[in-house]
């Protein structure tokens, strides 16, 4: 059984990359809600704020992946979280400036960590309303990010909304599961039972 401690990454990993990227934005007066995508605080002058925040959670999504043992979460469910996870750390690597392979990772990100969710959420060993939620919230991130690949290929527009929008908001939603069960592990000492 891994240690409770690995399901810290879960808590802290999203609260350092939202802290990273907010601390960005106010020190970058440049950037607009409405034309800019997060990427774009990647590569400024204080571009390492988004960049090593998106690293930071990365890594520790692996540790917080290994602790979902302790739920009875499937193998392959964990190798789809820490995936993305990896994506994510290369999204950070591999800033904007990388063109297509930035993309290409932030993408795998958005799409996997999400769907991984969800299977984990009708899957593993949880309580009921984080299962709802993970299944409900993830839903709602898969669409919201439907949305911000219409505005990177040009087939959705919304007046005065930029790709930042969609994605801060399917960040804040998968931060939600993130630190909710990383909450529930590390403070479960047992294990909440096999999956069905």
């Amino acid at each position: 059984m891994p240690p409770r401690s690995l399901a810290l990454g879960g808590v802290i990993g999203p609260v350092i990359t939202i802290l990273f990227i907010l601390i960005d934005v106010a020190v970058s007066p440049w950037f607009s809600w409405s034309r800019n995508a997060l990427s774009d605080l990647g590569v400024h002058p204080y571009g390492y704020l988004f960049n090593s925040g998106l690293i930071i959670e990365g890594v520790l999504n692996i540790a917080f992946v290994i602790s979902l043992k302790r739920i009875r979460t499937a193998g392959y469910v964990q190798a789809l979280m820490i995936v993305s996870g990896l994506a994510l750390a290369l999204v950070g690597v591999f800033n904007e400036h990388f063109g297509y392979l930035h993309l290409i990772f932030a993408l795998i990100y958005f799409v996997l960590f999400p769907i991984s969710i969800i299977i984990a959420s009708v899957r593993a060993s949880l309580p009921a309303w984080i299962r709802v939620y993970g299944i409900a919230g993830s839903a709602a991130a898969l669409a919201v990010i439907v949305i911000g690949i219409g505005f990177v290929f040009h087939f959705v527009t919304i007046k005065n909304v930029g790709l930042a929008v969609p994605e801060f908001i399917e960040a804040v939603l998968l931060a939600a599961w993130s630190i909710s069960a990383g909450s529930i592990v590390y403070l479960k000492r047992g294990s909440y039972g096999s999956e069905r």
